[in-house]
C-alpha cells in the first residue's frame, strides 16, 4: 500500500467527522465490511453501503456528538493502521465519553474494502482503554497491520493535525 491508501482513510475518516456519508460511501467497495464487533455496546458488523448508512444511523441515534481523531497512522503494505482518539456526548443524557482505539483499514486502488476496529484490552495489550498511554509500541502497530502478511513493511507516522480540538465520540 502506498500513501494513497493513507490518503484514502484520512478522508473517510473526514467524511464520517463531517457527517458526509455520501462521501465516505464515494470512498468505500459497495462490498466494504465494517466490522464494529469490538464495541461494548451493541457489537455489530455493517456490509455494503446500505450497512455504512445503518451504522450512521446506529452512531446518530446514540450519540449528539461524536468525532474519531486520527493521532498515529502505519502505512503497511496492504493495511492502514490507524490509532485515533474519540470522543462523543450522549444524546440526551449529555453524558460525554472518550478513549482511544484503533482501526485497521483494507485499501486497495483507491478503495475502501474493510475497517476493523479495536478498542480497550484487545487494541493495546494493556488495560483501561487507553491505546498503550495513547503511545502504543511499534511492534504493536506494524503487527496489527501485518497481520497474516509475512515481509510485509510498516511506516509509522504520527498525524500532522493530531492534537486539534473537537467534539465527538467513542464508537
Amino acid at each position: 500500500m502506498s500513501s494513497e491508501g493513507v490518503e484514502t482513510v484520512r478522508a473517510a475518516l473526514a467524511c464520517l467527522n463531517a457527517g458526509d456519508i455520501d462521501g465516505f460511501i464515494s470512498l468505500c467497495d459497495e462490498n466494504f465490511d465494517l466490522d464494529m464487533s469490538a464495541r461494548v455496546f451493541n457489537p455489530k458488523t455493517y456490509l455494503g453501503h446500505d450497512g455504512i448508512r445503518t451504522f450512521h444511523g446506529d452512531v446518530s441515534e446514540v450519540w449528539e456528538e461524536f468525532r474519531w481523531e486520527p493521532t498515529r497512522f502505519v502505512d503497511a503494505s496492504d493495511a492502514v493502521v490507524v490509532l485515533l482518539h474519540s470522543h462523543g456526548r450522549g444524546r440526551g443524557s449529555g453524558i460525554e465519553m472518550a478513549r482511544d482505539a484503533a482501526m485497521v483499514w483494507t485499501v486497495r486502488e483507491g478503495r475502501a474494502l474493510s475497517l476493523l476496529r479495536r478498542s480497550g484490552r484487545g487494541a493495546e495489550g494493556g488495560g483501561g482503554g487507553a491505546v498503550g498511554g495513547r503511545s502504543p509500541p511499534s511492534d504493536l502497530l506494524r503487527g496489527l497491520a501485518q497481520s497474516g502478511r509475512p515481509g510485509s513493511r510498516a511506516k509509522v507516522d504520527r498525524d500532522p493535525d493530531a492534537g486539534r480540538g473537537g467534539e465527538g465520540g467513542d464508537d
